[in-house]
């Protein structure tokens, strides 16, 4: 499969799934509204969070793949980072809300949910299901790591489906059976579902901060690295390296002590060697800046 097929099946996933999550959110909030259901007002909230974080992605994808300019010269990588921290707030606002309003029904005259809202979110588990299993198929077969992550998104939807369908189950279970405590399983399902959100959100909310404010790469990854330029023919030392993402890519800053009887544009030559190193073994790497410096054993 040629890269242009590849990125026209990614495309056509990514529309199919912002579609779908649209259809879900409108037909969960709706249901969810007449048949005074918390709990699949929630997951509304969730599918909403995704169709919001699909367009951001989308968006900050198509701003992070223009070329470097004057003013940008390490490129727009962070426009996807961007956009995943817009995202992120939408999640912990979303669900914020969500979580106040079912402790808000926890306290007020409860009313029993309708049996639309429990087969709504029947219908929702069974379709996202089916989403995710042909993302994940298809994610395996091209080897792409956004589709499989985007698969395991809809998986988590498919739990937060299930813990709404719980609940409303247990509400109108409560209901028809005169056991009024069980009413509280609507909201309280909401609840749970909510506090999900918020998680998610804000697990999102701290890697995207986390690499707007420049944090270098794990230690693992780092001495990878380093190790790779240490082998580098030329190079006696490494004395300093700093890698850090700048969205899906990353830059590289290294200081290297060479042989300082040899010339400039022997140095110099060496430095092109650690920068082409990096980038044919790094898929990431993006750009790197090499500064060179005069061996000596005390350091």
């Amino acid at each position: 499969m040629s890269d242009e097929q590849v990125e026209r099946k990614k495309s056509r996933l990514s529309n199919i799934s912002i579609g779908i999550n649209i259809v879900l959110t409108v037909l969960k909030s709706i249901v969810g509204i007449v048949a005074h259901s918390d709990a699949l007002l929630a997951d509304a909230a969730h599918s909403l969070a995704d169709v919001a974080g699909s367009i951001a992605v989308m968006i900050g994808l198509r701003v992070a793949r223009r070329p470097p300019d004057a003013n940008h010269p390490y490129g727009h990588g962070k426009a996807e980072v961007i956009a995943a921290s817009l995202v992120a707030i939408l999640l912990v606002l979303a669900g914020l809300e969500v979580v106040f309003s079912s402790i808000r029904q926890f306290f007020s005259a409860l009313q029993p949910p309708d049996t639309a809202a429990f087969y709504t979110a029947l219908f929702a588990i069974v379709v996202k299901e089916i989403i995710y299993r042909y993302q994940i198929h298809i994610g395996k077969i091209i080897n792409s790591p956004a589709l499989i992550a985007g698969a395991q998104d809809h998986r988590s939807d498919v739990y937060a489906s299930i813990a709404a369908a719980v609940g409303i189950g247990l509400a109108i279970f409560g209901f028809r059976t005169h056991r009024p405590l069980f009413l509280y399983a609507d909201p309280l399902a909401g609840l749970i579902v909510a506090i999900v959100v918020v998680r998610v959100g804000y697990r999102l909310a701290k890697e995207s901060f986390t690499t707007l404010m420049d944090q270098v790469l794990d230690a693992a990854t780092t001495e990878e690295i380093s190790q790779r330029i240490q082998s580098v023919r030329g190079v006696q030392r490494v004395d300093d390296l700093r890698v850090r993402s700048n969205g899906s890519y990353w830059v590289v800053d290294v200081k290297v002590s060479v042989d300082p009887e040899i010339t400039v544009l022997q140095g110099h030559a060496i430095g092109k060697a650690v920068k082409a190193s990096l980038t044919k073994d790094f898929g990431q790497i993006y750009d790197v800046l090499v500064h060179i410096n005069p061996f000596h054993d005390h350091g």
